[in-house]
């Protein structure tokens, strides 16, 4: 019985590696037509799509400070400062 699992077994990773390996020539192919069509339009991949309008310029921008947070003693002191009349 035990052969009769592992042989069935076998059976589904040899299915497996097929759908693998077709899977992998449809990827294959895909590339080869997106390839295609980059050179008929004159596009470099990974480069600049859209030169007309380029991002913005960086202007050394910095992001505003954030808020003082008071520290954890100044909150206890503000406490008890508040309680005092």
């Amino acid at each position: 019985m035990k052969r009769k699992n592992d042989s069935h077994l076998r059976q589904y990773g040899k299915e497996d590696l097929g759908f693998l390996d077709d899977r992998m020539q449809l990827l294959e192919t895909v590339r080869k037509i997106i390839d295609i069509e980059l050179e008929r339009r004159e596009v470099n991949p990974g480069g600049d799509t859209h030169p007309e309008n380029p991002p913005p310029e960086d202007r050394r921008r910095t992001p505003p400070d954030p808020p003082h947070r008071r520290t954890l003693w100044q909150r206890i002191v503000s406490l008890f400062t508040r309680c005092l009349p």
